[in-house]
């Protein structure tokens, strides 16, 4: 249950007291009943290794790893639960990997990444928190999924352009496949286009990625080309084809072309972001199992 954002706060409290308080002091007090409730976020990282021992006895296979830096200070979190794993045997190997913003005061960003299954549901495979989305904790990130996922030619990774992630993932999976998200891409390309409505030019670069033959999508192409030469441009000069178009993408990427499904996953813990470590993962650990 969430509790009311300060100015709601300020209204009970005059309606009921009689009593007029700060937004400061409606805020501490929010706070407050959130560490009475759920614990100190100090005590929320102090527990977290006792956290995943148990949560790793209770399901087995599961791995967890965290990483502190010099000073014994958190920074990096990834776990992949045992029945996740067991169950990418049978999953189509295309991985969804997008962040979101952590809203706990501490900063840092929420990782998912998600697989289908062959009736189209989606499958968390792991999470983790970083400290932002950087050379440094994507090649941590990718190295920690790669205990579970081995590098292979069947595997595809599907993202936002991130240029932190598309180096990680050259490095740490060099034999994969890597397809950039396409609706990410269009809103990019729209922002190109002159004096044209920009977002028919965003739906005719995604018809344009979706053709399943060469010759459909070369006739198409020419065509988008034609019409919004400033987009295909920016297409030209900051990505290849071979990254977004269906029909020449070298990889078995099925019905995923975009990471809209890690975004559907965000918004299912938008609530979760809020809380310190310990009761984010309980919330999302629920959510999951």
């Amino acid at each position: 249950m969430e509790t009311p954002p300060p100015k709601i706060i300020m209204d009970l409290v005059k309606t009921k007291l009689g009593v007029n308080i700060s937004y400061s002091t409606a805020l501490r007090g929010k706070n407050q009943v959130v560490t009475d409730l759920k614990g100190s976020p100090e005590e929320s990282y102090k527990m977290l290794r006792c956290y995943l021992h148990m949560l790793e006895k209770v399901n087995h296979g599961t791995r967890s790893y965290v990483h502190c830096n010099e000073n014994n200070k958190f920074m990096y979190l990834f776990i992949a639960l045992g029945a996740s794993i067991e169950g990418f045997k049978v999953m189509r190997k295309v991985i969804t990997i997008d962040a979101t913003f952590l809203k706990n005061g501490y900063k840092g960003v929420l990782v998912f990444a998600l697989v289908q299954d062959p009736n189209c549901h989606h499958y968390p495979l792991a999470f983790g928190v970083l400290d932002g989305e950087n050379d440094a904790s994507w090649n941590w990130f990718l190295e920690m999924l790669k205990t579970v996922v081995g590098d292979s030619s069947e595997i595809v990774f599907m993202t936002d352009r991130n240029t932190s992630l598309i180096t990680a993932i050259a490095n740490v999976y060099p034999l994969a496949h890597h397809g950039f998200c396409i609706w990410h891409l269009s809103q990019n390309v729209k922002g190109y286009a002159r004096n044209v409505n920009k977002d028919v030019v965003a739906w005719r670069f995604m018809e344009c990625s979706r053709f399943y033959t060469v010759a459909e999508f070369n006739i198409a192409y020419a065509s988008f080309t034609t019409r919004y030469p400033s987009a295909a441009k920016y297409l030209e000069e900051s990505t290849q084809k071979e990254r977004w178009a269906r029909c020449v993408f070298p990889g078995d990427r099925y019905n995923l072309d975009t990471s809209n499904c890690v975004d559907s996953l965000n918004s299912v813990f938008k609530y979760a972001r809020r809380y310190f470590l310990i009761p984010m993962l309980d919330a999302i650990l629920k959510k999951i199992l």
